[in-house]
């Protein structure tokens, strides 16, 4: 199933770095450093994408107070990724429609 998921991330114009740190998260809750570590990616590129990635409801993000101030990221299970995108979607044919007077 994770496959699958991760192929139609890629066919939504998820970039590839996206979908490895989506399967990353599923079921883990990570900080910057530590999935830039095990991505071997930058933590600023990693920030970036989290960013994106929270933003368009693909990741979930929490607030951590350990002696720190910080975020933890988890994985938006696939079925709600999917009414998201399936929402997106939608908003974006009624706005193509209304544009071209359907």
């Amino acid at each position: 199933m994770l496959s699958e998921i991760s192929e139609v991330l890629k066919k939504l114009g998820i970039k590839p770095s996206d979908v490895k740190i989506y399967d990353l998260l599923r079921g883990r809750e990570l900080g910057v450093r530590e999935i830039a570590g095990e991505l071997n990616l930058s933590p600023r590129f990693v920030r970036e994408r989290l960013k994106e990635l929270t933003k368009r409801g693909i990741l979930k993000r929490k607030l951590v107070e350990k002696g720190w101030i910080g975020y933890k990221y988890t994985a938006e299970e696939p079925i709600e990724v999917l009414r998201k995108f399936k929402a997106q979607l939608h908003e974006e044919l009624l706005r193509l429609e209304k544009t071209l007077n359907i």
